[in-house]
């Protein structure tokens, strides 16, 4: 429901007006207090008050609304705090027309004013973030507009108008898109809900968004207030008494954005594909998610039923193009006039964006890579913590620093436009390896769409993206998708391909494979491939490492995903077969970190001098193999394909194997 009061400035909800006004709902002030809830828990309350007013000499309804609302996000056990307080005046026609709203929002040490007017040919909207620039937009419109679904149904309430069955179109208008979008308003029966003061007899309303699905559903009494209403997400007001809705609990709201992976996958940087099993437990209460096909993400299949629970078969691609097939500065600015406009976040224009995005990219001229010179600043400038407000603007986290997903994806994306690089921010999930957790990046025009994500500083994104939508594209916003899914998911990765090679992970089996008699090991899950293994060693494939023991040896690699970062800030920089390195020797022990295809090589070895060198030999050796096939989930025990014949033992002054550039 665009219902400007409750979604809490998502959207600007307004719809086509009548030619009269109605008659007065009231003749004097009248206060109304709701609370509101999340799937069940308080999140705050909401004070309504109606007053007699003018505006410009007309007779109009002074609509005053204050929410308050808190919550905490759980991420992994990091828990924010997020407290919000809106004030939203508006004069209103008695009919609902909707002459002039001011709306102010204050959330930590952060303040939003937009303001809403009529000028006799359309609407002028300025949004701004106290202290930063003001984002001006014009509407065109012949006739003003309503204020919402419920004050465009209160005279039909008050005059006894509706019917069952009757079903009512309603022109809203879109700020962001600059036009009119009608949505369905369905009558439905009147029934007994709970008021403030007991049972009261009201009439169900449905609204239905024709483009995202989106419905609400809004309980009105006899004079057209609504005393229930259950929005998409598991959102509810339910009407009450003031010391009801201002009783807010000692524990706030809690809500959690991740979720564990199974099984745990370290690998998935550099993966081409996945297949996913999302399982979605039954909420009766929330429509089923239609997930938008993309680049990154697609459904294969959907099993099971909504009354039981859900699984939907994912398939994840990595959406990348190679860098000599992409463009070079200038783009066409006319056909990416959206992807490169400012807004009150993204205020690109900006003389302080303008300049960190020239200084970043120098004198490059490919839009892949001055992306990415992008998207490394990004990933390098912010520390990686959440500020305590829920959107922050391109220019505040510049200056601040700091920063989860979303900041990272706002500034990349708004220095991205600074720059002339088509650019637009994405919302869905993303797998991390041990888990799977909400997120936000960006997908960039660099002669073809691509994905780029600041957060780990790359571009061209691995196959690890649930995509539910656009935030700065109209229509395709990711907030339905996020509302039904949120709280009841659980992933569990069946498949992997890298490198032409397809792993089948849906048997424990297949999660690792040896060969000794070649002496090649695998840890499928972490992307740990030894060769050359000599065949006394014992070796030991558990979680995301692998264990190696023999005479006069104790040893472990395990590996992990990089999540963007590199050892420039470990003490000791070096090289290990070609590759950046972290390392620390002595005669009897050599322990260290290479950085390898995307993860973090952790290794230890114990032993005497002559079985050190031996491994230091196999990790070479491994490092700088070529690409093998995998074997088939029913030929574990078998030798792969490439098994190389029987592992020689290195002699003391062997020449280490050939070095391969990361």
């Amino acid at each position: 429901m665009n219902h400007v009061r409750f979604a809490l400035l998502a959207l600007l909800g307004l719809g086509l007006a009548r030619a009269q006004d109605a008659a007065p709902v009231t003749s004097a002030a009248v206060e109304r207090y709701y609370e509101i809830f999340q799937r069940g828990q308080k999140l705050g309350y909401s004070k309504v008050t109606w007053a007699p007013s003018t505006w410009n000499g007309r007779p109009t309804l002074r609509d005053q609304t204050t929410v308050v609302r808190r919550s905490v996000r759980n991420m992994s056990g990091y828990k924010t705090v997020f407290e919000t307080r809106v004030e939203i005046e508006l004069e209103r026609g008695y009919d609902g027309t909707l002459w002039w709203q001011r709306t102010t929002g204050q959330e930590a040490n952060r303040q939003t004013v937009d303001e809403l007017t009529w000028t006799g040919s359309g609407y002028v909207s300025v949004s701004q973030v106290v202290g930063q620039p003001e984002q001006r937009i014009e509407v065109p419109l012949e006739r003003p507009t309503f204020t919402d679904a419920e004050s465009f149904l209160g005279p039909y309430v008050r005059e006894g108008r509706l019917q069952e069955g009757q079903v009512l179109d309603l022109p809203l208008l879109d700020v962001r898109r600059r036009c009119a979008q009608t949505v369905k308003l369905e009558v439905g029966e009147v029934v007994e809900v709970e008021g403030e003061a007991g049972p009261v007899l009201a009439t169900r309303i449905v609204e239905r968004d024709p483009e995202t699905g989106a419905q609400t559903t809004l309980w009105l009494d006899a004079q057209g207030a609504f005393v229930r209403l259950n929005a998409e997400g598991g959102t509810s007001y339910r009407r009450v008494t003031r010391e009801q809705a201002e009783d807010m609990p000692v524990r706030p709201a809690e809500y959690s954005i991740t979720t564990p992976a199974t099984p745990q996958l370290e690998r998935l940087f550099t993966a081409d594909k996945l297949e996913v099993l999302l399982h979605l437990q039954p909420d009766p209460d929330r429509e089923q998610p239609v997930f938008p096909d993309s680049p990154w993400s697609r459904v294969l299949d959907v099993r099971g039923a909504p009354e039981t629970g859900q699984v939907y078969v994912l398939e994840l691609s990595k959406y990348d193009a190679p860098e000599e097939a992409c463009a070079s500065f200038p783009v066409d600015r006319e056909r990416f006039a959206r992807e490169l406009e400012p807004t009150v976040l993204l205020p690109c224009e900006h003389p302080e964006l303008l300049a960190a995005a020239k200084e970043v990219i120098g004198d490059e001229t490919n839009l892949k890579r001055a992306a990415y010179k992008l998207a490394r600043f990004v990933y390098g400038s912010l520390a990686k913590r959440s500020p305590d407000v829920g959107q922050t603007t391109a220019l505040t986290i510049l200056r601040d620093r700091e920063g989860d997903c979303s900041e990272h994806a706002v500034l990349f994306v708004a220095l991205c436009r600074a720059a002339g690089i088509p650019a637009r921010r994405c919302s869905g999930y993303v797998c991390l390896g041990s888990m799977w957790g909400a997120h936000a990046w960006a997908e960039i025009w660099v002669g073809q769409w691509i994905a780029a994500d600041p957060t780990t500083g790359e571009v061209g994104g691995g196959a690890r993206y649930l995509f539910f939508g656009y935030q700065d594209v109209p229509g395709k916003g990711p907030g339905v998708v996020s509302g039904r899914v949120t709280g009841r998911m659980r992933f569990v990765t069946t498949a992997v391909e890298e490198d032409g090679r397809r792993y089948d992970l849906r048997q424990r089996a297949n999660h690792a494979f040896a060969d000794k008699e070649a002496g090649v090991y695998e840890n499928v899950l972490a992307g740990i491939r030894l060769e050359g293994v000599p065949q006394e060693w014992e070796v030991v494939s558990s979680g995301s490492s692998l264990s190696l023991s023999a005479e006069g040896l104790r040893a472990s690699l395990s590996a992990y995903a990089d999540q963007g970062a590199d050892l420039s800030s470990w003490g000791g920089l070096s090289e290990f077969a070609g590759l950046p390195a972290s390392l620390s020797r002595r005669d009897d022990r050599v322990q260290g970190m290479i950085h390898h295809k995307r993860k973090m090589l952790r290794f230890t070895a114990n032993g005497t001098p002559e079985q050190i060198t031996k491994f230091e030999y196999v990790l070479r050796r491994s490092l700088t193999a070529p690409v093998a096939e995998a074997p088939a989930p029913a030929e574990r025990d078998a030798a792969p394909e490439d098994g190389g014949g029987e592992p020689q033992d290195p002699p003391a002054d062997a020449t280490p194997a050939p070095e391969a550039p990361r």
